[in-house]
């Protein structure tokens, strides 16, 4: 191992290499998750996160495909993981994870795994790595289980790995309680071998650096990221700024009432208020809510600088225990994205009394997320998880997205992978015509999307979701998105929220809502019009001005 050379000096060139750098040994583990992994919603859809991490636990840099919401979580994963388990009790090679929702993502699929990377014998760094497992046993990953206990195993803080040797004990326990056990087993390897990439990656970079301990590196990108941010703070004018909206809900509509005080260079963001935590399974514990709390303001404030941990510090949340954004064990939350995905829309519409040039009208989340499920006549089980996307609202000064899953990153396993592994047919996958709401900016389009089962066996279809009774709201005027749509070619009722069976030959239509407009209808530049009708975007001329609108 070699040492030091000569005194590291953070002068603005070495910093910026040294970063290029790291980014690179956490991206080249992410390529080795996406190369290895077996399971479609890792592999296609991207439902993961690798992070470097700081001794202490903090964030020091994501890959490019992280989920936001996993970028957030794992830092309090970690530690919460030192408390019991401090520094000098780890060895090299090992490997701790847990699927905890009240200790990592926020439910069950989710697997956290962590690995420290020594120099000598002391931890100088942690990779983390998530990933949304394509089973967990228990139910069906949906919204209509009532405690957690429904939900599949729950898996404490334990070693995957110690000191190099695999756990086959807990492999054996995992295999012996989900549907889908080769997928689970190659995505439990592929995210350990994703640790090991970075952890050797991270060792070259310092050896060839000359560094033993990288901390001050460290430290000196998360505090330029704080400073950034607590400028970014500090030139918002001092007040709070308090929001409501309402949700679906399941019984009854659901409400996020959201408080965003700025003081100096520091911000509190307040959800007392909120609806208590609800007996389905679409709560959302602390460590989920904080993350998709936490992302909206950052993307507002200071899109541009690194995303560590001092991104962050300067930004608190108080969110009373037993409501929906914090809800206590053992709630339900299988589908905690749900409650999750709207937080940002609420969080956009405290700032947009403050910020209205810095936020977006209310996008298309959250998307159907849900599972298709079945046996085949030998009986293998089979099924395949969906990721949706809707349009993204609009903002002050240009239309939304189209078919993006803000406040997400995911994307959408391919028809032909889907396709390939199961008695699924795509019919129909499209951009929907009028979907985005109109405004002096438009928002972005959802999808339509038409799948047939083409089995000789009925299938479960497990579907979550939201927004049939609120679709997103424009903003400043602007007019609403059009809401998620649900239906089924033998007439029934598509439950948004829970299971229900899947006919041979029954087609399953779903259009994604779309995103709310920015701004006056009748302000829209006529020429952005004349574009819309010839790119298909909408079906009808709507030049001449319209009056009105929906506010958000």
């Amino acid at each position: 191992m070699k040492t030091a050379a000569h005194e590291l000096t953070l002068d603005p060139v070495t910093l910026e290499i040294a970063w290029g750098r790291l980014q690179a040994v956490i991206d080249e583990a992410e390529v080795t998750l996406t190369r290895t992994a077996f399971s479609p919603i890792i592999r296609e859809a991207f439902d993961f996160g690798v992070v470097l991490l700081d001794r202490d636990g903090g964030s020091v840099t994501q890959s490019q495909r992280s989920m936001p919401s996993f970028v957030g979580t794992l830092p309090r994963t970690l530690q919460a993981a030192l408390e019991r388990f401090p520094a000098d009790s780890w060895h090299p090679e090992d490997v701790l994870g847990t699927n905890d929702p009240w200790l990592g993502t926020g439910h069950l699929p989710d697997m956290t795994m962590v690995r420290p990377v020594f120099r000598g014998d002391h931890i100088v760094a942690y990779v983390g790595c998530i990933g949304h497992w394509a089973d967990i046993g228990g139910a069906i990953w949906s919204a209509d289980s009532r405690e957690l206990f429904e939900e599949g195993l729950r898996i404490p803080l334990s070693k995957f790995r110690n000191s190099g040797v695999v756990n086959q004990d807990l492999l054996s326990l995992i295999m012996s309680n989900v549907r889908l056990p080769e997928q689970v087993r190659g995505d439990i390897y592929a995210q350990i071998a994703t640790l090991d990439v970075g952890a050797q990656r991270l060792t070259e970079l310092l050896d060839d650096m000359g560094i033993d301990d990288p901390s001050e590196i460290f430290q000196e990108i998360q505090t330029r990221s704080e400073s950034a941010m607590r400028g970014a703070i500090g030139a918002v004018p001092d007040g709070t700024w308090v929001h409501e909206m309402e949700l679906d809900g399941v019984d009854e509509p659901l409400i996020l009432r959201v408080a965003v005080t700025v003081e100096g260079e520091s911000m509190v963001v307040d959800w007392t208020g909120s609806s208590p935590q609800t007996p389905w399974a679409i709560n959302d514990s602390f460590n989920h809510a904080y993350a998709m709390t936490v992302y909206p303001i950052k993307c507002a404030l200071c899109p541009d600088v690194p995303n560590n941990q001092g991104a962050t510090r300067a930004i608190s949340m108080i969110a009373p225990e037993g409501t929906i954004v914090n809800c206590r064990f053992p709630a339900a939350v299988a589908s905690r994205q749900i409650i999750g995905h709207c937080l940002s829309a609420a969080v956009f519409g405290a700032l947009a009394q403050v910020l209205p040039e810095r936020v977006l009208a209310d996008s298309g989340s959250p998307c159907p997320r849900f599972v298709i499920s079945g046996i085949y006549p030998d009986g293998r089980k089979w099924g395949s998880s969906f990721l949706l996307s809707g349009g993204m609202g609009a903002q002050a000064r240009r239309d939304g997205l189209s078919a993006a899953p803000w406040p997400s990153n995911a994307g959408t396993t391919s028809v032909e992978i889907v396709e390939s592994g199961t008695p699924l047919v795509f019919r129909r996958r499209a951009l929907l015509p009028d979907s985005g709401g109109d405004g002096r900016f438009r928002g972005g389009l959802g999808v339509a999307t038409e799948i047939e089962l083409r089995s000789d066996r009925p299938a479960v279809l497990s579907m979550m979701t939201d927004r049939i009774d609120h679709p997103p709201l424009g903003r400043d005027g602007g007019r609403p998105g059009t809401p998620n749509l649900l239906a089924r070619s033998t007439g029934g009722r598509v439950p948004p929220k829970s299971r229900t069976e899947l006919k041979p030959g029954e087609l399953l239509t779903m259009h994604t809502p779309g995103g709310g407009g920015f701004g006056p209808p009748g302000e829209r530049d006529p020429e952005l019009r004349r574009r819309d009708l010839e790119f298909g975007y909408v079906t009808a001329d709507e030049s001449a001005p319209i009056e009105g609108g929906s506010g958000g």
